[in-house]
């Protein structure tokens, strides 16, 4: 969570696009809160509107946290595995969330969208399915690379930060044929396209970085 929300404040610090408006920021916290299925009182948000901008800060609630820490080491978890060893068990059971994440982000119109499925016969449907499976596939490595360049960034919220890198087709006076070119990309966005092996020269044309 510190990790998510330090990437949040950066967002607010470059005054990216959706990131301006104090309630919509609190609504992102709240959402975050949900998908990682923790409370939204461990964190107290605080925000200060500045010359240069909107300024976001957080600090832990110590005392919603101790509370919830009491309740650690209280679940039981149920096993037809008797052959398992308790270890075996707990970590099967920790690594549910991950399935669960991908169950929830296949309901996501935006990047993988399942539903609705506009589908009737079998192998259309087999094949939307395939589909939407292999863009889990595709977000899941996603999120591998940008974890192996140090970036814990969710592909859900480095999608949303990529789509407001824009671009523009340019013609010269003598050329024939257009050229596109890419507006000069944030913090945020230079530390995705590195991650990838890519970044965007200052003719605006995006290249691949030099070995």
């Amino acid at each position: 969570m510190r990790s998510e929300l330090l990437a949040m404040r950066a967002r607010v610090r470059e005054a990216a696009p959706h990131w301006r408006d104090q309630e919509k920021v609190k609504e992102r916290y709240v959402r975050l809160c949900e998908r990682l299925h923790i409370p939204s009182d461990l964190y107290e948000l605080s925000f200060e509107d500045e010359d240069s901008g909107l300024r976001m800060e957080f600090r832990k609630n110590q005392y919603a946290v101790e509370k919830r820490r009491a309740l650690f080491g209280k679940n039981m978890i149920v096993s037809d595995n008797a052959d398992w060893t308790t270890e075996e068990i707990i970590s099967a059971s920790l690594d549910r969330w991950e399935v669960e994440a991908a169950f929830r982000q296949s309901k996501d119109e935006d990047l993988v969208g399942v539903q609705p499925l506009r589908h009737f016969t079998d192998p259309q449907i087999r094949c939307h399915l395939f589909c939407c499976v292999i863009a889990l596939t595709y977000l899941r490595r996603l999120e591998k690379r940008l974890a192996e360049a140090g970036m814990k960034r969710t592909a859900k919220d480095v999608t949303e930060d990529m789509r407001y890198l824009h671009s523009v087709l340019s013609l010269t006076d003598r050329g024939r044929k257009p050229t596109r070119r890419l507006e000069t990309p944030s913090k945020t966005q230079a530390e995705v396209l590195k991650a990838l092996g890519c970044q965007v020269d200052r003719r605006g044309v995006l290249q691949p970085l030099n070995p």
